[in-house]
Parts: C-alpha cells; sequence; structure tokens
C-alpha cells in the first residue's frame, strides 16, 4: 500500500480517460490525474510518485516533487492564514495546514518559518511549528527548497508560456517589465530569468533578441 506523505516508486497498474492508478501489484491504487502522467508512460511501468489528499478528502498521487515529506523539518512561506490555521506552501497543488495549536506564534502571509511535516489524528498532512522535539528528523536545507522552487517555478512557466500564450510571448528575460512578466506568469521578475534559464539549458524554449518561443520535440530534434 502507498504511504501518505512520502514519495515511493510504484506501477501504473491500469488506464482510464482521467489518469492512471498506480500502486503495489493486488492492490487497488492511487489516482495519478492525467496531467500529471508523464508521456509515454503505461501500464505496468515503474513511475515514482507522492502520495497526499485532495479536497475532498482522498487520496491522490503526484510527480510532482513537494519540498519536504512527511518525518523531515523545512522552512517553508505562508501562502494564507485564517481562523483554523496558515496554509503552507509545499510546492504542490494543494497547501498544508499548520493548525493555531501547532504555531509557536502569530503568522501572516508571506512570512517564512520552520516547520515539521507529520500525519495528524484524521489521517491528514499537516505541519508544526514545535520543530526541536523531532530529534530525529531530517532538516532539508533551505538550498534544496530553492532548488526546488526554482524547478517549479520553470514548469509553472513552461506550462503558461504554452496554454496562455500559445508557446510565444513578445519579449526576453533581459527586456521583460517586471510587472508584466507577474502580471503574465505570477512571479518576480528575477525568479522570471532563473526560471527562463534553466528551460534554455533544457532546451526546452528558444530566445531571439525580442522573443521566446516553446520548443516542442519535432524542432529539438
Amino acid at each position: 500500500m502507498l504511504k501518505l506523505g512520502k514519495s515511493q516508486k510504484c506501477k501504473i497498474l491500469r488506464e482510464k480517460d482521467f489518469g492512471v492508478f498506480v500502486g503495489n501489484e493486488g492492490e487497488e491504487g492511487v489516482l495519478l490525474p492525467i496531467r500529471q502522467v508523464p508521456k509515454g508512460k503505461k501500464v505496468g511501468d515503474e513511475i515514482t510518485v507522492f502520495v497526499y489528499k485532495d479536497s475532498r478528502d482522498r487520496l491522490i498521487a503526484t510527480t510532482r516533487r513537494p519540498y519536504m515529506e512527511v518525518g523531515e523539518i523545512a522552512k517553508l512561506r505562508v501562502n494564507d492564514v485564517n481562523a483554523i490555521g496558515a496554509f503552507m506552501d509545499i510546492g504542490l497543488e494543494k497547501d498544508i495546514l499548520l493548525p493555531h495549536r501547532e504555531m509557536r506564534y502569530a503568522l501572516k502571509k508571506d512570512m517564512e518559518v520552520e516547520v515539521y511535516l507529520y500525519i495528524d489524528k484524521t489521517e491528514r498532512l499537516a505541519a508544526s511549528m514545535y520543530t526541536k522535539k523531532k530529534e530525529d528528523a531530517r532538516h532539508i536545507s533551505q538550498e534544496e527548497v530553492n532548488t526546488s522552487r526554482y524547478e517549479k517555478c520553470a514548469e509553472q512557466i513552461e506550462h503558461i508560456l504554452e496554454e496562455k500564450f500559445a508557446g510565444h510571448i513578445p519579449y526576453t528575460d533581459k527586456t521583460a517589465d517586471p510587472e508584466q512578466v507577474k502580471r503574465d506568469f505570477g512571479v518576480s521578475k528575477a525568479a522570471f530569468k532563473k526560471a527562463i534559464g534553466k528551460l534554455l539549458k533544457e532546451k526546452k524554449i528558444k530566445i531571439t533578441k525580442t522573443a521566446i518561443f516553446k520548443l516542442y520535440q519535432e524542432e529539438e530534434e
């Protein structure tokens, strides 16, 4: 059975129109949504996924790598705060709740705090600021978190470039206006430049003097 809050290798058990079910032989499996299935993967192939719970409290798999896993400590950004707690950016589609009872002090949006990731009594992933009690926990360095953020930023920009702008924008990382970058991609110009550099190195885009174009497989060849 796949473990909640952990990255693990498993197999694609069966396919559906909306995704594939992954797990170990003989299991029912956990849904990996179609948008997360790597190109070319088919039933019987091995794949690495992280398992968490969606907004309906159902187990779901993702091929995205979170900033941390259960049993680890890392510094995360606060995406929002409301009556039930703070919502921490773990690098997935869904944020992780840091309940008020697990806060050492009041938090505000965009603060970055060190937290421990655990599974609560309701079998959901949750965060705690009481990290000193977790002597055996693995500490994730800020460099690891930042590297993961840059990777996800590059993925986000590549996706928006294709879906929103049909694979082309009329500016480059050097000529772009910071406000336009924020408006178009939701990131700072500094983050945009690092992400564009990564995509260029991976040959996923090409840059002219005035524009950025997404490269597709046939163009790369």
